[in-house]
């Protein structure tokens, strides 16, 4: 029940967090900052990632889990290629004032000593 319940729950967030976002970033292990766009879409309970950065386009999945342990924090993570290279990311998200949601995340390389910083703002059409 309880699994259930968490599932019903994450496909109800897939669907709200569906649209456009401007993304603002910063990289692992560096002060070069970037920006770009990101589109989130669901389909058939998947959300599917495209992000722009800088004119190059890469696609990914998202997948949501849970993090600190039995107080199961959920967040949005992605795993994506930026500039060749394979990048982790996750997310945690929250409500603007208009109700749209709005994420805030860590990015890492496999060998990151200080992480990434990435902010994805909705697109208001």
């Amino acid at each position: 029940m309880k699994a259930s319940l968490v599932i019903l729950v994450m496909l109800l967030f897939a669907n709200y967090m569906v649209g456009g976002y401007d993304l603002v970033g910063r990289k692992p292990d560096s002060t070069a900052t970037y920006a770009g766009h990101v589109m989130l879409r669901e389909e058939n309970g998947v959300l599917q990632v495209t992000r722009t950065i800088e004119g190059k386009t890469d696609q990914c999945v998202a997948r949501f889990d849970t993090v600190a342990g039995d107080d199961r924090i959920p967040v949005l993570r992605m795993h994506f290629h930026l500039d060749g290279r394979k990048y982790d990311a996750t997310y945690h998200w929250q409500s603007d004032p208009d109700n749209y949601p709005r994420f805030t995340g860590y990015v890492y390389l496999a060998s990151t000593k200080s992480p990434g910083l990435e902010a994805l703002f909705p697109i208001h059409k």
